[in-house]
């Protein structure tokens, strides 16, 4: 069940990831020039992944995230030992792959920064439950709070200021404009080595945005650490009755809070142009659905999903992409640079267009990760990840069955 839930968070992720992988228009925004509201099914494509994408799948591997931990921790303990040595060495291989991935395939990377929060993550695992849930509500709902009322203020005194010509502001425009240049130049007239120092670049920005929100995040890995060590994850079948109301009460109130997401661009939003088209108001709503009303809906597709499978049974595809999820999303990553830099797709797709490569890319995965699971007990780089945090081979094939006599 983990798996598939695993492996649901893991393909809509992709609807997200897509949108800084075709194009430069990240660059764009932060050099000033806010790309031309679209139309028709462009539109709708951006306002349905804005609603119930973005920011809902990041949230919801974060609270699996919580949820592998306290299981790790609860079999340490249940062997009367720690986990605390190898959670950390863990999550540091983690962070280290993030560094990998940021520069050899996506800059816009969300281990790095997983592993990061995983790491202070261990300095909860002895904590009583509740404890444990009211730290997870100051810092998710706390970060959340805080920075819709920095964003509420900042976005009424720009109101108040009549624009100026800054020369640091045109100097820093004008970096972003030329570094949006070379990222067309390297993706579609360069090396690999060019699209890795255009990458470097891209993902120092990005990545350093992405520390700010690690209060935040840690606020979700303690929830869903806490779900892990209630023991609804091992006997889920006995807790419909709280699936339901997890169901009822994520999907209810996530839904409305996040709709004015669909309202602005996602690349626009992210690189800080939102508040140069749209107001104050509808800014602040942008902010309060992604901080506070993404996780909320990301716990009702969670216990949604688990509900439906415990009818109607597990998708086998879609499990095994979760059981080598690590894998599978640096596939993905891989995939799509092939996409946009191998074809020369690179700034010439629009979000439609777009989303049948991410069509293209699940149906790789939803037939390559069963496959290769029949011969290997792992993903490839979760093979290479057990190996470096327990300090020696692990197998890795699938024992054949012992021949029966005849």
């Amino acid at each position: 069940m983990l798996d598939l839930l695993r492996g649901f968070a893991l393909l809509g992720i992709l609807l997200v990831n897509i949108e800084l992988m075709r194009g430069p228009t990240f660059y764009a925004v932060l050099a000033g020039d806010l790309p031309e509201p679209t139309e028709g099914l462009d539109r709708a494509v951006q306002f349905a992944i804005g609603w119930l994408a973005t920011g809902k799948f990041v949230s919801s591997f974060a609270i699996l995230f919580g949820i592998g931990t306290a299981l790790m921790v609860g079999r340490a303990f249940a062997a009367g030992g720690s986990a605390t040595g190898l959670l950390a060495r863990r999550y540091g291989w983690l962070l280290l792959i993030g560094v990998a991935h940021m520069l050899l395939l996506f800059p816009g990377d969300i281990l790095f920064v997983y592993g990061l929060t995983g790491l202070l993550l261990l300095a909860f695992v002895s904590v009583q439950q509740r404890t444990a849930l009211l730290w997870s509500a100051v810092l998710a709902g706390g970060t959340a709070l805080l920075t819709i009322l920095v964003t509420w203020v900042g976005a009424a005194l720009a109101g108040l200021t009549a624009p100026t010509d800054d020369p640091f502001m045109a100097a820093f425009e004008g970096f972003f404009a030329e570094r949006g240049e070379a990222a067309v130049r390297a993706h579609l007239e360069g090396s690999y080595l060019d699209v890795i120092a255009v990458n470097a670049v891209e993902a120092a920005i990005t990545q350093a945005g992405q520390v700010f929100v690690i209060p935040w995040l840690l606020g979700l890995f303690l929830f869903g650490f806490v779900v892990g060590r209630s023991g609804i994850v091992d006997d889920l079948p006995r807790f419909r009755p709280h699936l339901r109301r997890a169901a009822a009460i994520g999907l209810g109130l996530g839904l409305p809070l996040t709709v004015a997401q669909g309202a602005v661009d996602p690349i626009v939003a992210l690189g800080g142009g939102a508040g140069a088209r749209v107001g104050p108001g509808l800014l602040v709503l942008v902010t309060t659905g992604q901080l506070l009303g993404a996780p909320l809906l990301a716990v009702g597709y969670l216990s949604g999903l688990a509900l439906l499978a415990l009818r109607f049974g597990v998708l086998r595809p879609l499990a095994a992409a979760g059981r080598m999820a690590l894998s599978a999303y640096l596939a993905q990553s891989a995939l799509a640079l092939v996409v946009f830099a191998g074809l020369g797709w690179y700034g010439r797709l629009t979000a439609t267009g777009a989303l049948g490569v991410v069509a293209g890319i699940w149906a790789v995965l939803l037939v390559a990760c069963p496959l290769w699971l029949r011969r290997f007990r792992f993903g490839p780089v979760e093979w290479l990840w057990r190996t470096l945090t327990y300090g020696r081979r692990q197998p890795l094939r699938v024992s054949a069955p012992p021949r029966s006599g005849t």
